[in-house]
């Protein structure tokens, strides 16, 4: 926070996001600004890896995972460390702009020059970990939760790259965006090193959101012979019940842990919750983000702090849709739901994940995948009735066929929970999205025509028809 009295505000406000970090909370002032980080370790303890960080007068905080961290210190003759986001700073010192292209990863974070007073802002290509700036009262903030914030006077997300922010204004400048090239490698390949590279340490344990689906199935089975320790978390009785125990059955997986649907009477709460914790009143983002909650609260009650998912398969590869050849848009709408993910479905993940302090890895979102991915052409990921071809056609081999092909559901059909909550939210007759808007109402003052609260823009049609399934 940026303004005459930061540090007091920051101390009051901080608490607000010990879910995301409970294991340590510290703050950095200078007379100009207060910096403050809420820890979740789990790479380092104690002073490695301690956060906001400082070097020879940047101060940062950064929010994510470098996994290359060891090659870039050993590349640019950076301190060892036992952190990965311990190289930021060091890093940016050296390179600048080209910090984008040297790191391998998914982060958000802050960069505070003391000496004269700049700030930039950076995050990853695909928006994996949320950041706003926005003003308060006389003050500019930064955050990764609007909640945490009192008297939201305006705010928007910080861009995607490289960003500075006018510590007066607020005003933001690009300096520079991710830039996306060619892959030559199998995505076989690829795919299996975007998993590996995700696994904690062998000494720490290591969880599995498993649906039956084609996506966090193909993670299963890299997690699985890497892995045999890993945990897998299931939700619901649902449709995905059957899959799931397919996938048991040809992995071999050992530790599988089912998540009971709530009660009838519970969902009220758990709607309430919900809508605080992801800030939103769209109806997919709350039924997916209580599947999600879910998940989560049981991944932390099982003491496992990192969990893979499937997230970003459907997106990059085409998993929402089936085109015929003479559907000229179908590029136009990857690409727009490949921008909304911040908004939309790594919203849900990451806010209903962090409120139960896990932190959710995601392989398909790998910088190598969405380089694969993004110059694939229509019949690598269309032919006929089947969407994602080329990933169902890669994998030949490694899952049952039944699940190679099987079509998309959403984790709030597939559990069984989305009948519950459109039950719950239109018993007196209202839509679900007025139902869900006067609760947002309860919790927030902001304004709420602004789209980040309720807008999933491909969808919003078929979502405000929706029943308790699919159609």
């Amino acid at each position: 926070m940026f303004g005459p009295g930061s540090h007091e505000e920051v101390q009051k406000l901080l608490p607000r996001l010990i879910h995301r970090g409970p294991d340590e909370q510290r703050i950095i002032e200078t007379d100009e600004m207060a910096l403050g980080f809420t820890r979740l370790a789990i790479n380092g303890c104690g002073e490695v890896g301690a956060q906001p960080m400082e070097h020879q007068g940047m101060i940062g905080a950064f929010n994510g995972e470098v996994y290359n961290h060891r090659d870039i210190s050993e590349k640019y003759a950076l301190p060892l460390s036992l952190s990965d986001t311990d190289v930021m700073l060091p890093l940016f010192m050296k390179l600048n702009e080209g910090i984008l292209d040297a790191l391998d990863g998914f982060f958000s974070g802050v960069i505070f020059d003391s000496s004269t007073s700049k700030i930039w802002t950076i995050r990853d290509h695909i928006g994996k970990k949320p950041l706003f700036v926005g003003r308060s009262g006389t003050k500019v903030f930064i955050t990764s939760e609007l909640k945490a914030i009192d008297n939201v006077d305006h705010f928007s997300a910080l861009p995607l790259g490289l960003s500075s922010v006018n510590a007066v204004s607020g005003e933001v400048k690009v300096i520079r965006q991710h830039q996306s090239y060619q892959t030559n490698y199998p995505l076989t390949n690829i795919f299996r090193d975007a998993v590996i590279k995700r696994l904690p340490a062998p000494n720490q344990p290591v969880a599995v959101f498993l649906s039956g689906g084609l996506d966090s199935s193909l993670v299963a089975a890299v997690v699985a012979e890497h892995r045999p320790d890993a945990t897998y978390f299931t939700l619901g009785g649902g449709d995905d019940h059957n899959a799931v125990q397919d996938v048991v059955k040809a992995l071999g997986l050992k530790d599988l842990r089912y998540i009971d649907l709530p009660k009838p009477v519970e969902i009220p709460k758990l709607i309430q919750k919900v809508v605080k914790i992801t800030e939103s009143f769209n109806p997919s983002i709350i039924s997916n983000g209580l599947g999600t909650f879910l998940l989560s609260k049981a991944v932390h009650q099982a003491g496992i702090k990192v969990v893979l998912g499937g997230e970003g398969a459907d997106e990059l590869f085409g998993g929402y849709h089936k085109y015929s050849s003479s559907n000229s848009n179908w590029k136009e709408i990857r690409n727009q739901l490949i921008r909304d993910m911040p908004n939309t479905e790594l919203r849900r993940l990451d806010l209903a994940s962090m409120a139960n302090s896990i932190e959710v890895r995601c392989p398909f979102l790998d910088q190598e995948i969405r380089n694969f991915s993004d110059h694939l052409d229509f019949d690598d990921l269309y032919q006929g009735e089947v969407n994602k071809f080329i990933l169902r056609d890669s994998f030949q081999g490694l899952l049952p066929e039944s699940i190679l092909q099987r079509q998309k559901t959403s984790l709030d059909v597939g559990s069984g929970i989305r009948s519950m909550v459109v039950e719950y939210l239109t018993n007196n007759g209202q839509t679900e999205r007025q139902g869900l808007k006067d609760i947002w109402n309860e919790h927030f003052e902001m304004d709420d025509s602004d789209l980040y609260f309720s807008s999933y823009p491909v969808f919003d049609v078929l979502i405000n028809k929706r029943g308790k399934v699919h159609r």
